[in-house]
C-alpha cells in the first residue's frame, strides 16, 4: 500500500477540501442540480461522447482544434520569462553577469536572464510535443488546446508552483479530486499503488490524491534541469485524462443546467471544450449558472459567446479571459493560411 505520500500539512489541507466538497453535496435546494453533477456516481463513459466526437469542426475554430500530422507542427520558440526564471533560480542557468542575477520581479527573469536561458527555454517548451500528440491518439484531448493550456498555466515548468499547484497544468488538490472522480482510468491508477487496487467505487481520499499529484509533479533536485523531464513527459497522459474527466463533468453539468439528457443537443464540440476549460479554471458553480441562464434566455443550442454573456462577476468573469487566451489564434493553423 506504499504509494507516494504527502506531508502532514498537505494531508490536512486535502482533508479540509474533501470535507468542503462533502458539504456542497448536502447543500441547499438551490444547488441540487449542481451537487448532483458533482457527487453522484459518474455516468457511463459513453455519456461524455460529445467530448470525443469531433464531427465537423468549423474553420473558425481550427486554429486551436486542428490535429497536427506530426509533433514538429507544435514547435515554438517563445520567450517565457517564468520558465527562464525557474531555470536561473534552480541553478541550471548561470546569469550571474546579468543585472540582479538575471531575475526580475515575482520569480520572472529579466531580459538579460532570458537571453542567458533562451536555448533551454526553447528546448523545454518543445520537450512534450510528442507526448501531447500521443495523448490525442490515446485519450482524445485536442493537442493544440493541451499545449496552449500548459503554456498558459506553467510555461512548461513541470514542478510545484506555490503550495497548491502541481505539474505542467497546475493541477490543484480540488482539481485532482475532480479528475479522479470523473475518470475511471485515473481512479484506478491512484488506487493501485495506494491500496493495491482495492478501492470502494468513487471513494477518494487524501492518499489517493497525493498519489495522483506525485505523478504530475516532476520536481527533481538531483536531475540535470532540476526537473525530471521523462516523468514530465509521462505526466502528459495523466493531464489529458484529467481534462477529459473535466469534459465529462462539464457535459453532465450542461445536461443538468438545461434539462437536456444529451449535451450535444445544446452545445457543439468546440463549445464543450471551451466550457471544459472554463470549468477547469472558474469551477462548476460558475459554469452551471452561466449555462442555465443562457439556455433559459435562448431556449435552443447555445455557443460559447452566448454562455460567456451570462457569466457572473469576480472569479467567474476571470474564467472567460482564461478560455479566450487558450483558444485564441496562436499557431498558424490550418497550415498555409
Amino acid at each position: 500500500m506504499g504509494g507516494p505520500l504527502l506531508n502532514k500539512k498537505y494531508l490536512a489541507i486535502v482533508m479540509i477540501i474533501i470535507a468542503m466538497v462533502s458539504l456542497l453535496a448536502v447543500g441547499g435546494n438551490q444547488n441540487d442540480s449542481l451537487a448532483k453533477a458533482a457527487t453522484e456516481p459518474p455516468p457511463p463513459v459513453a455519456s461524455g461522447a460529445i467530448c470525443l466526437n469531433r464531427g465537423t469542426v468549423p474553420d473558425a475554430e481550427l486554429h486551436w482544434l486542428y490535429i497536427p500530422e506530426s509533433a514538429a507542427e507544435l514547435a515554438t520558440e517563445e520567450n517565457y520569462l517564468y520558465l527562464a526564471g525557474r531555470l536561473i533560480e534552480s541553478g541550471v542557468v548561470d546569469a550571474s553577469d546579468c543585472p540582479a542575477g538575471g531575475m526580475g520581479a515575482g520569480g520572472y527573469a529579466n531580459a538579460c536572464g532570458l537571453a542567458a536561458a533562451r536555448p533551454i527555454v526553447i528546448e523545454l517548451q518543445n520537450a512534450y510535443d510528442e507526448a501531447i500528440l500521443q495523448a490525442w491518439q490515446d485519450v482524445g484531448v485536442p493537442p493544440v488546446l493541451l499545449k496552449q493550456l500548459i503554456r498558459y498555466e506553467s510555461q512548461f515548468w513541470p514542478g510545484q508552483w506555490g503550495t497548491y499547484h502541481f505539474g505542467l497544468s497546475h493541477l490543484t488538490y480540488y482539481g485532482a479530486y475532480t479528475a479522479l472522480y470523473w475518470s475511471p482510468v485515473l481512479f484506478q491508477r491512484a488506487c493501485d499503488p495506494t491500496y493495491g487496487g482495492r478501492c470502494e467505487a468513487y471513494f477518494i481520499d487524501a492518499m489517493m490524491i497525493g498519489s495522483f499529484l506525485q505523478n504530475v509533479n516532476a520536481d527533481c533536485p538531483t536531475c540535470p534541469y532540476k526537473i525530471d523531464i521523462a516523468k514530465a513527459q509521462k505526466s502528459i497522459n495523466y493531464i489529458a485524462h484529467a481534462l477529459l474527466a473535466y469534459c465529462r463533468q462539464t457535459a453532465q453539468i450542461v445536461s443538468n443546467a438545461t434539462g437536456q439528457s444529451t449535451p450535444g443537443a445544446v452545445v457543439d464540440y468546440a463549445t464543450i471544450w471551451k466550457l471544459t476549460l472554463y470549468n477547469y479554471n472558474a469551477g462548476s458553480i460558475c459554469l452551471y449558472n452561466a449555462v442555465r441562464d443562457a439556455y433559459e434566455s435562448i431556449e435552443g443550442q447555445i455557443t460559447w459567446l452566448d454562455i460567456a454573456g451570462y457569466v457572473g462577476s469576480g472569479s467567474c468573469e476571470l474564467g472567460v479571459g482564461y478560455v479566450n487566451k487558450i483558444t485564441e489564434p496562436y499557431y498558424a493553423f490550418p497550415p498555409g493560411e
